[in-house]
């Protein structure tokens, strides 16, 4: 059995979107052309961060904290609910989650956010 692989788009003001795999662009330019620098600074910040389902009291505080200067966030078992939504599409430029496992109300993955 085929496993059905997507990811879903946060962006402040609009709309989830539901992207498709890799596969699916086979006939897409890339955005970027090939040795394009993603950044224009010398170095890319980075915080990669197993968030447990949002189950520590002041997440949101320490993510913001410890996010505040990272170009991308990498989140581990990030689960999807309307406060970690809100809180990505309101500190970041998008936000982009692979949901591994759906639980009764939310799916829980990895989600990075992207502040540049």
């Amino acid at each position: 059995m085929r496993k059905n692989t997507y990811a879903m788009r946060y962006v402040a003001g609009q709309p989830a979107e539901r992207i498709l795999p890799p596969g699916a662009f086979a006939g897409v330019s890339p955005v970027y052309p090939a040795g394009t620098p993603l950044s224009s600074d010398e170095k890319i910040r980075v915080l990669v961060w197993n968030i447990f389902k949002q189950q520590r009291a002041e997440w949101q505080s320490v993510l913001k904290n410890f996010g505040k200067d990272a170009h991308l966030v990498l989140l581990q078992e990030a689960q999807t609910t309307p406060e970690l939504v809100r809180f990505a599409t309101s500190n970041y430029l998008a936000a982009d989650q692979v949901p591994a496992l759906v639980l009764p109300q939310h799916p829980s993955g990895v989600m990075t956010l992207a502040s540049a």
